[in-house]
């Protein structure tokens, strides 16, 4: 498995009549590349595909992460370059469409801390230095023996895919989703061959569309519908009871105008909760939200790791990194509620020197330094201050008051665009505090994915009920 190439060649079956593809015949390096897109975090996502994901509201909230009321400038990156807790994984894809995944030390060679950070921005490491120096590490952290399995989530020789992303090993493939194209009967193969361009693009159409390969392998750009894809109508909540009082996690006021939310007012909490939806992976979005998941075709990604790992296609060890991945170490927030896992931290090992980490060898295998003993290096969460002493108590914000607009772009309250917006407005503004729980979170999350009014969607029912 090679991972200087960039390109990959796909075996693809074209449905003549309708000139759609009817399925991909490919080995494991495609796939291998579409599982990858449940690992990915969303704030990736958004920045991958130039913040115009049509994730519903998440374009508008990357756009409004700003460090004026973020816990540190550390924070920002977090939220707009967020880690993927399976990057070493994700390094040895053929086509790896995210950035390979780099650590930061201190820059002065005397510094005796051992110190790692996600981020070259963390300016000071506690010696006073700045955190700005690029360390090599081992790669081979997971055990996993590579050269057997021949792939890095999935293990077998031969795959069929389809247009929606249902993928199925060849040898089961006949039953599923052969039989019903007539076998070969008006199907025509192509070979055709993609890069990272290409791969961009099937994630962004995956996203939006129920025929993401047709989309890519088969049509101009410009002959592409901009969304082929509608997901269904939110289910609203609706039911208030009082016996739930004790239940609410958060308290917000909404200002409804009409049948609509207009904006949120809020506190740190709830709004830490909707910035750390940027560092959720995709498959851990699915397996929180179940069937609320409306994206189509990464709901067949889903159900085909699933099937796969039941039939033991998986490579041991990598069913968690599709179906339940987590947040990379320091990635959560105190006030997150859905239950989404953070990744234990990995250990690294470094000499005095600091010239390259391991994950195996206490003794430091650079030339020159073989006899030095390796200690243990430390990961700085990035939510600290600047001086790496006071915490920022597992926050990404400040702890301050926030308007959030109905398509989330968050921004500290102030009393002037709030005037403004009342003044420039005939109907009368109606304002309404409602307690949120965990289930209501889920109901945002849903909403923020597939709508742009995810205040409106999620919360206006239940709010205008409370108006009496």
């Amino acid at each position: 498995m090679a991972t200087n190439q960039q390109q990959i060649t796909l075996n693809v079956y074209v449905n003549k009549m309708k000139n759609c593809v009817a399925f991909v015949e490919s080995d494991l390096d495609f796939v291998d590349v579409l599982f990858s897109f449940l690992t990915l975090p969303v704030g990736t996502i958004v920045r991958l595909l130039k913040k115009q994901s049509s994730l519903g509201c998440f374009d508008k909230l990357y756009q409004g992460v700003d460090n004026k009321y973020l816990a540190t400038a550390a924070c920002r990156l977090m939220l707009t370059k967020p880690v993927n807790s399976s990057r070493v994984k994700c390094q040895k894809l053929k086509i790896n469409i995210d950035e390979i995944g780099k650590l930061f030390t201190c820059a002065s060679k005397i510094c005796s801390y051992r110190a790692l950070s996600y981020y070259s921005s963390l300016e000071h490491c506690r010696c006073g230095h700045h955190m700005d120096r690029k360390i090599s590490y081992d790669l081979n952290r997971d055990y996993v023996n590579y050269e057997e399995c021949r792939g890095v989530f999935i293990k077998g020789n031969k795959f069929l895919v389809t247009d929606s992303l249902l993928v199925e090993s060849l040898e089961h493939a006949k039953s599923s989703f052969v039989g019903p194209y007539g076998v070969w009967n008006g199907l025509e193969e192509r070979s055709i061959t993609i890069e990272q361009a290409q791969v961009l693009q099937i994630l962004k159409r995956s996203l939006i569309s129920d025929t993401p390969l047709t989309d890519v392998l088969l049509r101009n750009e410009e002959d592409i519908p901009p969304r082929l894809s509608v997901p269904p109508p939110v289910v609203k909540t609706v039911a208030i009871k009082a016996s739930d009082k004790e239940n609410k996690i958060y308290k917000i006021k909404l200002a409804l105008v009409g049948n609509r939310v207009m904006y949120a007012e809020a506190g740190q909490d709830f709004v830490d909760v909707i910035l750390s939806f940027l560092t959720f992976p995709l498959g851990a979005l699915k397996k929180h939200l179940g069937s609320r998941f409306k994206i189509a075709c990464l709901n067949n990604l889903y159900g085909s790791a699933e099937r796969l790992a039941s039939s033991g296609f998986v490579v041991e060890g990598c069913e968690e990194n599709l179906l339940n991945p987590k947040l990379a170490p320091y990635f959560n927030c105190k006030h997150q509620v859905i239950g989404v896992e953070v990744d234990k931290e990995p250990l690294y090992f470094a000499c005095d020197y600091r010239c390259r980490l391991s994950a195996k060898r206490y003794n430091c295998y650079s030339p020159g330094h073989s006899g030095i003993k390796a200690k243990r290096a430390l990961l700085i969460d990035p939510k600290t201050s600047t001086e790496g002493l006071n915490f920022s108590e597992g926050s990404f914000c400040k702890q301050i008051t926030y308007m959030v607009s109905d398509e989330l772009v968050v921004t500290p309250f102030s009393f002037t665009p709030v005037f403004s917006l009342h003044r420039n407005i005939s109907e009368p503004v109606k304002m309404v505090e409602l307690g949120i729980d965990k289930e209501e979170v889920l109901d945002l999350l849903d909403a923020a994915l597939s709508s742009s009014t995810a205040l409106t969607d999620a919360f206006f029912d239940r709010a205008n009920a409370a108006l009496g």
